[in-house]
């Protein structure tokens, strides 16, 4: 399978597309074809070596920790009808989301509806925790 592959920390030019094994699904674990990845800032901190108080990935290593897609392969323990469904994860620090294939728990996957894209799902699962988590925390009230 293709995947961007990371081998030093640095400039995003340290990204490079290469043919790597593709990941099987373990117990509990769905396998999936990726249809939209995000790019975090957070991941582009980790490109860069930067950790910010989190653990610097191990490399060469595929980044990415956010990805929708459809699941296309079943771990054993996992229920029968979540195979051929639109879904999108947070890998969590499990990074391998710049591929065309990621594996991920399946407690980590959502279902998506028909109507919503990967590319705004990734959106929603990433950026869109993060902005939620804010709003918890700042309490913002209507003058803000």
């Amino acid at each position: 399978m293709r995947a961007i592959r990371l081998h030093a920390f640095g400039p995003p030019e340290n990204l490079r597309p290469e043919e790597v094994p593709a990941p099987a699904p373990g117990p509990g674990e769905v396998g999936m074809a990726v249809e939209a990845a995000g790019v975090h800032l957070l991941d582009t901190a980790l490109r860069a070596g930067r950790a910010g108080g989190f653990p610097l990935p191990e490399l060469p290593g595929v980044p990415g920790r956010e990805v929708a897609g459809t699941v296309d392969a079943l771990g054993s323990g996992v229920p029968e009808w979540w195979l051929g469904r639109r879904v999108v994860a947070h890998l969590g620090m499990v990074p391998g989301g710049y591929a065309e294939r990621a594996v991920t728990a399946v407690e980590r996957l959502h279902e998506l509806p028909a109507e919503l894209s990967g590319a705004r799902a990734v959106a929603l699962v990433g950026t869109g925790r993060t902005a939620a988590g804010i709003l918890r925390v700042a309490d913002p009230g209507p003058p803000d």
